[in-house]
């Protein structure tokens, strides 16, 4: 499964991968996507539980992504890349860093660590230039909350209980060429089930604040059996896919909405065996 050929060191923060136009079928890359093709919880969702699109602003844009080989997880992964160096605006980290850890071993039942060969699929996003008057002030404060790792009281049986504020955080997929990936018909009904159900990222996150970014670790090494088999069936047509990925923060009470992305990037056919280890 898991064989790189090269060590590279401290690479400058999106070298590995090109960027291409959005309407390109262009392999190894990535492309900006419009945060208005995502649904995201409405104005009025509480009500009538209804989504729509995104607002066409999202916090982040993308400037960058890589691909990084390892024997373990790699935590962290903005410390061992050279990013570009932004001065911070106001409150608001100027960067943001999603590292997507993605193993690349079988998954067992009875799991005992949550470690092993795998691959980072990192993106890089900066600071949107109209945030703060595109996005509204709720969405704002709460990634603010997000950032500075605040807490919430949430109504539970029997008694109330003070969680993360970071809990709220909230990834969505999806694959836009389902067609493309021969698929058989209970895989192809199982994708289509799933594609872009909204996921909270608690409890397999993590959260690192740098002198100028934030970085967010998705750890699919900890996700659930079921759902590591069923990532696993997928492996070898990673290659063929082409993925859509954003963040938003989930809004429970009419003044959190309507949800906003945080960010957004699409990534085109990645095949891992091309890559090096970090």
């Amino acid at each position: 499964h898991y064989t790189a050929k090269v060590l590279i060191q401290r690479p400058v923060a999106g070298s590995l991968i090109v960027r291409s136009s959005l309407e390109k079928k262009f392999p190894e890359s990535w492309s900006e996507i419009e945060p208005n093709s995502f649904k995201v919880r409405g104005q009025n969702y509480i009500k009538d539980k209804k989504k729509e699109c995104a607002s066409s602003c999202s916090a982040y844009v993308p400037f960058g992504a890589d691909v990084f080989l390892s024997p373990r997880k790699i935590n962290h992964v903005a410390r061992f890349v050279d990013l570009p160096k932004l001065d911070p605006h106001g409150d608001i980290c100027p960067l943001l860093v999603v590292n997507l850890q993605i193993p690349l071993y079988p998954a067992a039942i009875f799991q005992t660590e949550y470690d092993g060969p795998g691959m980072s699929l990192v993106f890089y996003f900066k600071l949107s230039e109209n945030y703060s008057q595109a996005l509204p002030l709720h969405f704002l404060e709460n990634f603010k909350k997000i950032m500075d790792n605040e807490s919430e009281k949430v109504k539970s049986f029997p008694m109330d209980a003070t969680v993360p504020f970071r809990e709220r955080l909230k990834l969505l997929g999806r694959i836009v060429n389902i067609e493309d990936l021969q698929l058989s018909g209970s895989e192809k009904k199982l994708l289509q089930a799933y594609n872009e159900k909204p996921v909270l990222s608690r409890p397999q996150h993590e959260f690192f604040m740098g002198e100028n970014y934030l970085e967010i670790d998705l750890d699919i090494h900890r996700f659930s059996f079921i759902a590591r088999k069923g990532f696993e069936s997928f492996h070898s047509r990673i290659k063929n896919c082409i993925f859509d990925f954003g963040l938003t923060i989930q809004g429970n009470k009419p003044e959190d909405l309507p949800e906003c992305m945080l960010c957004c990037i699409r990534i085109k056919e990645i095949d891992y065996a091309n890559y090096s280890q970090l």
